[in-house]
C-alpha cells in the first residue's frame, strides 16, 4: 500500500496533521471540507481524491486486520515509514490510532450500505391461523415480521419488507442473527 502524493506536498507539519485529521473526520464522518482553499499545497483536487481512496481503502485493511490481529495493522504502518519523513509518520501514526475504531466502523458500514437500505424499525404480530384450505393443520401460530428501512442518501426512500415464518423458522432467524451479533462483538473488543 502506497501513501498518496499529497502526503509528500506539505512541508509544515502542523498543516499536513490538520490534513491528515480533516481527512480522517471526512473517512469517519463524511465532514465535507474545501481542501483546495485550506491548503495552499495542494494544487489538484485529483491529490484530494487519491487520499481520500487511500483512506477508505485503509479503513477497509484496518477493518479486516483488526478481525485477525492488531500487529499486522502495525506492521502496515511501519512498512509506511519508508515513504515519508519520521514526524509525519509519527503523526499519522497516532491520529490513524486514535481513530482506530471509528475508522473500523465507517469500514463496516461502507460494506454493509452496499446494498443502500438500513433497517430503521421493525414490528411484529403473532398470528393464530385457525382454518384455512391452504394449511393442513389449524391453529398454527406464525410470526408477521415487517421490516421498514430507508437508504442511507435520501431518508425519504423508504421500503417495507413483510414476511411470516413458524415457529421453527423464527427460532433459525433468530439464531443466525445471534451469530451475527457475536462477530460484530469480536469485532470492536
Amino acid at each position: 500500500m502506497n501513501l498518496p502524493q499529497v502526503f509528500s506536498v506539505f512541508t509544515d507539519n502542523n498543516q499536513f496533521e490538520k490534513f491528515i485529521e480533516d481527512l480522517v473526520a471526512d473517512c469517519v464522518h463524511g465532514i465535507k471540507l474545501p481542501y483546495l482553499s485550506q491548503f495552499p499545497e495542494i494544487n489538484h483536487y485529483n491529490l484530494i481524491v487519491e487520499a481520500q481512496q487511500f483512506m477508505q481503502q485503509f479503513s477497509e485493511y484496518l477493518l479486516e486486520m483488526n478481525n485477525q490481529n492488531r500487529e499486522e495493522v502495525q506492521r502496515l504502518l511501519d512498512k509506511l515509514k519508508t515513504q515519508i519523513d519520521a514526524e509525519k509518520h509519527q503523526i499519522f501514526t497516532r491520529i490513524i490510532t486514535e481513530n482506530f475504531k471509528g475508522m473500523c466502523k465507517q469500514a463496516l458500514y461502507t460494506h454493509i450500505a452496499l446494498s443502500k437500505y438500513v433497517l430503521i424499525d421493525y414490528n411484529w404480530n403473532l398470528n393464530l391461523t385457525i382454518s384455512s384450505n391452504k394449511i393442513a393443520k389449524s391453529q398454527i401460530p406464525t410470526i408477521i415480521v415487517e421490516l421498514h428501512l430507508q437508504t442511507l442518501d435520501n431518508i425519504a426512500n423508504k421500503k417495507k419488507i413483510r414476511f411470516e415464518m413458524t415457529k421453527e423458522e423464527l427460532e433459525q432467524f433468530v439464531g443466525k442473527l445471534q451469530k451475527v451479533m457475536n462477530q460484530l462483538q469480536l469485532q470492536y473488543k
